[in-house]
């Protein structure tokens, strides 16, 4: 998926969870998940995450290949329980629900991914070629949602 469906569809995701607590918590912890729902495409170059900081993102790719380890739902919690422990418990759960979210996401286009990496080679892959028409079209219908989350939450 492009990073602008990984971003809406953390979003709705992040709305889902959202805690009962102050503004500023509200923000911070949707910040997150969409840092999150960004965080596993780090292992390609051509993300836009990964553009941001090309040598590391080429180094692991290198290590772990687009789609392999920074893919898995060890990773995400690896990532997320850091922040959980030193952090904060709810923004760790906020990176969490992000990550898990880009995987999730990621398991309906064609390519796939493997959840599991690397204890298992079980991929799951969808019918959606990413960036194409029906990634498009999803991307519309989760902006639709969002927005309506957006105004039944706020507003």
């Amino acid at each position: 998926m492009m990073y602008k469906t990984h971003l809406a569809f953390g979003l709705f995701c992040g709305l889902m969870f959202l805690p009962n607590q102050d503004i500023t918590t509200k923000l911070i912890f949707l910040g997150l998940v969409l840092v999150g729902a960004l965080i596993p495409d780090v292992d390609t170059p051509e993300s836009k995450v990964g553009n941001k900081v090309p040598m590391l993102s080429a180094f692991f790719r290198f290590l772990a290949g687009h789609r392999g380890l920074f893919h898995s739902i060890f990773a995400a919690a690896a990532f997320s329980g850091l922040v959980w422990i030193f952090v904060n418990p709810t923004y760790g759960t906020a990176l969490f629900i992000g990550y898990a979210s880009h995987l999730l996401i990621d398991c309906l286009t064609k390519s796939g991914i493997n959840f599991l990496h690397p204890i298992s080679n079980f991929r799951i892959s969808g019918f959606i070629t990413t960036g194409g028409f029906s990634e498009n079209l999803l991307l519309i219908g989760i902006v639709i949602v969002d927005v309506w989350k957006i105004v039944e939450l706020f507003f």
